[in-house]
């Protein structure tokens, strides 16, 4: 049996470099592509850390794209030569959820996401139902191509969020997440600020052309109103997961404040009186629905500028060597400074 390299998260604290069986066809439906990038996301960090659901002994990473080797015998819309991203969410279609246009919530979703519950980018080859792998256009390089479903999750909050022209925007955090969410406010929003704390990703923050705002070197909560006419800000995102407590304070009265990154070990504390005198929206969306296409024709038409979202390149068999820069010391399993803003992996 021919085997391959792949990164394989073993359990909290654990992922090692492993050759396991090269994946083939094996359902009518299935894709096996060859990856050519691989993005490493937050969520790999948090996995590691036992912050984000996970499944032992699984090949993480899924924002990846790669280029079609074979195709199971009812796939239809593509062959072998293509170059296809992909979205690692499989939906199964016909549950309640689904149906009701909520699919980011599938039944599916909660045992079959590629990268987390079952094998994802971190190798070689991988293998996807035909039903998540979209085409990519040539104008989209292979390493701006792995970002497709991470937009895809951001233009999913842009649709519940419902951002508009006369907008003044605040986005708490400057890693991916936040730095795509800033990047689109910025061509939408009257007014656009992000915070960050990070030195690196502060620096990387300046270069999105927005106000940028250090939360331990100023009063937010001060500057908030003094740059909204004394009300706060008409929408508060919260890209971190950790911010929800201060996103209240910093959002206007009638604003919205869209709870978007996720830390499952963070508790807070709220008082629901201020949101309901103030009048506030506290939305949450999760992952992408129907957004990965509307993601691929941003990233085609150049709409947002993602020369800084990209720090370096690593190879897959040095890929451990990555966490450390992305603020996860996999020895000690202790946070510290960043010095990557988005780390993707080559085979």
């Amino acid at each position: 049996m021919e085997t391959m390299n792949a990164l394989v998260f073993k359990t909290v604290g654990r992922i090692e470099l492993e050759r396991v069986p090269i994946p083939a066809v094996k359902e009518p439906t299935d894709v096996v592509l060859k990856v050519v990038a691989c993005g490493i996301c937050g969520s790999d960090i948090k996995i590691l850390e036992g912050k984000h659901a996970y499944r032992e002994n699984i090949i993480l990473g899924h924002e990846f794209n790669g280029v079609v080797m074979e195709v199971g015998s009812s796939v239809t819309t593509l062959k072998p030569g293509d170059r296809i991203a992909i979205d690692n969410n499989p939906r199964c279609g016909v549950c309640d959820f689904c149906r009701m246009g909520l699919s980011s919530q599938c039944v599916l979703i909660k045992e079959k996401t590629l990268g987390i519950f079952q094998h994802g980018g971190y190798a070689e080859y991988a293998v996807a139902p035909e039903s998540v792998c979209f085409k990519l256009p040539d104008e989209i390089d292979d390493i701006v191509g792995t970002q497709v479903e991470t937009l895809g999750t951001v233009l999913n909050g842009m649709n519940t969020v419902q951002m508009q022209p006369w907008d003044s925007v605040l986005i708490l955090g400057c890693g991916p997440i936040g730095y795509l969410f800033t990047a689109m406010a910025k061509n939408i929003a009257a007014q656009a600020v992000v915070t960050e704390i990070d030195p690196f990703r502060l620096s990387v923050a300046r270069q999105l052309g927005v106000t940028v705002l250090d939360p331990n070197a100023t009063d937010l909560e001060k500057i908030s109103r003094d740059m909204t006419r004394g009300h706060g800000f008409d929408i508060v995102i919260d890209a971190v997961g950790t911010q929800l407590e201060n996103a209240i304070k910093y959002v206007a009265p009638g604003g919205k404040v869209l709870a978007f990154g996720m830390d499952d070990s963070v508790k807070t504390t709220i008082t629901p009186y201020q949101i309901t005198r103030k009048a506030i929206k506290i939305l949450g969306t999760y992952i992408g629905q129907n957004t990965c296409l509307p993601a691929i024709k941003i990233l085609q038409a150049n709409k947002i500028d993602m020369k800084a979202f990209f720090t370096e390149t690593v190879p897959l068999q040095k890929g451990m060597e990555a966490f450390p820069k992305l603020g996860l010391d996999l020895a000690t399993m202790k946070r510290g400074p960043k010095q990557a803003m988005k780390i993707t992996l080559k085979p």
